[in-house]
C-alpha cells in the first residue's frame, strides 16, 4: 500500500489542473483534489492493475465532482423551497420601530431652526450649501447648527438631555441655548 500512496501522490499536480478545469476556482479545486485522493486511497482495493492509474483517478475525481454538484443543487432547491414556504428567518423589527419612534419624538423637541436644517440635510439630501441658500443663513451657521442639532438629538436619545453638555464652554454658551 505505501507504493500505491506514493503513485497516487505523484499524480496530484495533474489532478489539480483537472480539478481547476472542472471547478474554475482554486480553493474549490484543492478541496476536490483532497476529496478525490481520499476516496482513491479508501477504494484502492478496487483498482485493477491493468488500467492506467491516472485515468482511474480522473474517473474518481469526476464522480466526486458530480456528487458535490448534485448535493449543491439539492441544498439550493431545499433553500428555495423553504423560502417559498415563508420559513425564512427574519430579524425582529420591534427594536428598529422603537428607535425610529423615539427618534421622531426627540426630533420634534428640537428648536425649529435646528430641526429644519437637520431635516434638509439628513432627510431631503441637500448639501450644506443648498441648505444655507434655502434657509437664508451663512454656511458656517448651517454647520454649527447641524453640529448642535446632531449632538442634542444624540443626547436626548441616550437619555442625557443636558443642553450644556453639548455646547462649547465660554461666555457665548448661554446665549446659544
Amino acid at each position: 500500500m505505501p507504493e500505491d500512496v506514493h503513485s497516487i501522490a505523484a499524480e496530484i499536480p495533474v489532478l489539480r489542473r483537472y480539478a481547476q478545469t472542472l471547478t474554475r476556482d482554486r480553493s474549490i479545486a484543492d478541496d476536490l483534489v483532497q476529496d478525490a485522493v481520499t476516496r482513491s486511497i479508501e477504494k484502492f482495493h478496487l483498482y485493477q492493475p491493468d488500467t492506467r492509474l491516472r485515468s482511474w483517478l480522473f474517473a474518481i475525481m469526476l464522480n466526486v465532482f458530480r456528487d458535490q454538484q448534485r448535493r449543491r443543487k439539492q441544498q439550493t432547491a431545499m433553500a428555495v423551497e423553504l423560502s417559498e414556504r415563508g420559513c425564512r428567518h427574519t430579524a425582529p423589527a420591534q427594536l428598529e420601530r422603537l428607535v425610529h419612534r423615539d427618534l421622531l419624538q426627540q426630533l420634534d423637541t428640537l428648536k425649529p431652526h435646528y430641526r429644519e436644517l437637520l431635516l434638509m440635510v439628513a432627510s431631503d439630501g441637500l448639501s450644506y450649501e443648498q441648505a444655507a441658500a434655502r434657509a437664508a443663513v451663512p454656511l458656517g451657521t448651517v454647520r454649527s447648527r447641524l453640529f448642535r442639532a446632531r449632538n442634542l438629538l444624540l443626547r436626548k436619545l441616550e437619555g442625557s438631555d443636558d443642553l450644556r453638555a453639548t455646547l462649547p464652554a465660554g461666555p457665548r454658551a448661554s446665549a446659544l441655548a
